[in-house]
């Protein structure tokens, strides 16, 4: 929904033994198989709830022993659904201040107004750090060594 990175690797290696790579054992990473060329990961945020990163992968033969990899890790929903409640909530509150007479500059208003705006960055930021770290286990998978 809000935070999306698509990623397209190749593998010289043919699809099944690809698909049988991804979803090989791995504490950091749960892989299951959705049909032949599709298959799903899960990498769970040990500290909380939410900010898991769920991600699509398609394979495509390209021929006998090359495969390519399409891979799209997003946010779970419940940290989207999080995130966008946060800023109707704050902005909708802030509107009403404004209209019941608030003044624009008090330190209250301001910090309403900014904050989803700070919390989508510091999201982004940390969405990023996510990303890179669940693409070095994917391809740690792909090129058959242990994940870091």
């Amino acid at each position: 929904m809000l935070f999306i990175k698509r990623h397209s690797l190749v593998s010289e290696k043919p699809i099944d033994i690809v698909r049988s790579n991804l979803k090989s054992s791995n504490e950091k990473i749960n892989v299951t198989e959705l049909n032949e060329t599709k298959l799903n990961g899960l990498m769970k945020n040990k500290y909380g709830t939410g900010y898991d990163i769920i991600s699509d992968i398609n394979l495509e033969s390209i021929s006998s022993d090359k495969t390519t990899v399409e891979i799209k890790n997003e946010f779970d929903l419940f940290t989207n659904l999080f995130l966008i409640a946060m800023f109707v909530g704050l902005w909708g509150i802030s509107i009403y201040k404004l209209i019941n007479g608030e003044s624009i500059l008090s330190f209250e208003l301001i910090l309403m107004l900014t904050f989803p705006i700070i919390g989508a960055l510091i999201t982004k930021s940390s969405f990023r750090i996510y990303d890179k770290r669940i693409m070095k286990i994917y391809s740690s998978l792909l090129n058959n060594d242990k994940p870091n």
